[in-house]
């Protein structure tokens, strides 16, 4: 008995065994975590690059606008994201300012409804009369690894807001999405 507790054949290979399931945790949690981070970036910069697209007059096609935002993305494949793209009126409404949607476009998610009040307008759009473009997209991220509780289930949604642009002589005052009208005066 006191030879067995003197042993220490083995005590390599045991504590090999009591530390290798937390360092894999590690190196899978270094892994997934950024690769999150990353494809949350990518499609800010999507939905960033959608809006300046059509921000620039109006839209006869989403389509090209839509394989924009996929190719942002890239290597992520967001064919399946959900994208609403969003012309916006602002409006005097009493002493405040509200924003209205005037035409909306979606792909794989619901548009918005024309005439309905979106968040207040972004500090560069508080003037009645404004226009300005939102795109939108959410996205559910798939972790590689399932072991990180918080990225189960997880849906990316981000939103740009986006002033008009004009490009050429003639300035866009507004962008009319496919199907969509001019916004009304008041």
């Amino acid at each position: 008995m006191r030879r067995f507790a003197r042993c220490a054949d083995g005590i390599a290979a045991l504590e090999f065994a009591l530390v290798a399931p937390i360092l894999l945790l590690l190196l899978m949690g270094s892994i997934e975590l950024p690769r999150a981070y990353g494809t949350s970036q990518g499609l800010l910069r999507a939905v960033r690059t959608m809006a300046d697209l059509i921000s620039r007059g109006s839209v006869t096609s989403v389509d090209d606008v839509y394989a924009a935002g996929a190719a942002v993305t890239f290597p992520d494949n967001t064919a399946g994201a959900g994208i609403v793209l969003t012309a916006v009126g602002v409006y005097q409404k009493g002493t405040s300012l509200e924003a209205r949607v005037c035409s909306s476009v979606a792909r794989n998610a619901t548009a918005r409804v024309v005439g309905s009040v979106v968040d207040p307008p972004p500090e560069t759009q508080m003037t009645a009369g404004a226009r300005y473009v939102m795109a939108e997209a959410t996205f559910p991220y798939t972790p590689i690894f399932d072991i990180v509780p918080g990225l189960r289930g997880l849906v990316l949604a981000r939103q740009a807001a986006w002033p008009m642009r004009g490009t050429g002589s003639g300035a866009a005052t507004e962008t009319i999405l496919p199907g969509g009208r001019s916004c009304p005066a008041a």
